[in-house]
């Protein structure tokens, strides 16, 4: 099983052009693929829906998207009736196999008033996979603060270690509505130990963020999440992001993107690695293959 995670900047490459094509020849072939940096109607008027348009270039997938970001982008028509949109920046979450449920949340921030700082947020699936049922988070940490970051990186752990223990999408016997079926007939839905953390978080291995992160314990005294690229490729931290990408021979980069486990799924991996060769953003996808 071939996962990956790849902040797509939008589809605007290193060449500084759009080209969502790029994107999905770029990771079509993961079974899991977590994509951030996804927008809805920015750009021109009518501009893409890259969600759907991704959808519609890899039709054998089920797919899932949210927004941490999401402003108005309505106008008014001549005649007074509302052209209602609104302009999406978030995550997109993609599996061959079902996604049973989907929540999102929105990550703490920090007003600051010196750059522009946007929500950012984590998009939580459950699969059902053929190694076991997964809980997939696609996260985006936010790009100015190494003190708000550190609040996502406590909230994270928070989510992905207190989850377990409060059921999946609801508990409880479905029946008790009998006029509506909230279920769709399913029955109960798990919220499973298993987990996959993935995405941009924006901090570099020596950060207190990473730390917060990499040193959090369960309740059984282990680890919560372990860095899987530096697990299997020790002494080794492989750049992941590009500054001013378009320039030939600039080296100033920072590792940005990562996949990490809990403890079950560690020793299941084969592989990790960075696709150095990818183009179609500023970012380079992060893949991990479980056996």
């Amino acid at each position: 099983m071939k996962i990956v995670t790849y902040n797509i900047r939008y589809a605007v490459g290193k060449d500084n052009q759009y080209d969502l094509n790029r994107i999905v020849n770029t990771v079509g072939g993961a079974d899991i693929i977590a994509l951030q940096e996804v927008e809805r109607n920015y750009g021109p008027p009518d501009g893409p829906s890259q969600p759907e348009d991704i959808a519609k270039l890899l039709p054998d997938y089920y797919w899932v998207f949210d927004a941490a970001f999401d402003i108005d982008g309505c106008e008014r028509r001549r005649d007074g009736t509302i052209r209602n949109q609104r302009c999406q920046h978030g995550q997109m979450l993609l599996s061959r196999w079902p996604i049973l449920s989907k929540r999102y949340y929105p990550l703490p921030r920090l007003k600051i008033e010196s750059e522009f700082n946007m929500q950012m947020g984590a998009l939580e699936g459950v699969l059902d996979t053929p190694v076991g049922r997964l809980r997939v988070y696609d996260v985006h940490f936010g790009s100015v603060s190494s003190e708000e970051r550190q609040c996502q990186a406590r909230f994270l752990i928070s989510l992905v270690n207190d989850a377990p223990t409060q059921g999946g999408a609801w508990t409880g016997p479905a029946s008790i509505h009998p006029e509506r079926d909230w279920s769709v007939g399913l029955d109960q839905l798990p919220m499973p130990e298993s987990a996959l953390v993935l995405g941009d978080f924006n901090m570099q291995p020596d950060s207190l963020e990473y730390q917060i992160i990499t040193n959090a314990m369960t309740d059984r005294n282990e680890l919560l999440l372990t860095d899987i690229l530096r697990e299997l490729n020790p002494g080794s931290d492989t750049l992941t992001w590009y500054l001013n990408p378009g320039l030939p021979g600039n080296k100033k980069s920072a590792r940005f993107d990562y996949c990490f486990l809990t403890s079950e799924l560690v020793k299941r991996v084969k592989l990790s690695w960075v696709d150095e060769d990818a183009r179609g953003s500023d970012h380079q996808p992060v893949w991990i293959e479980i056996i």
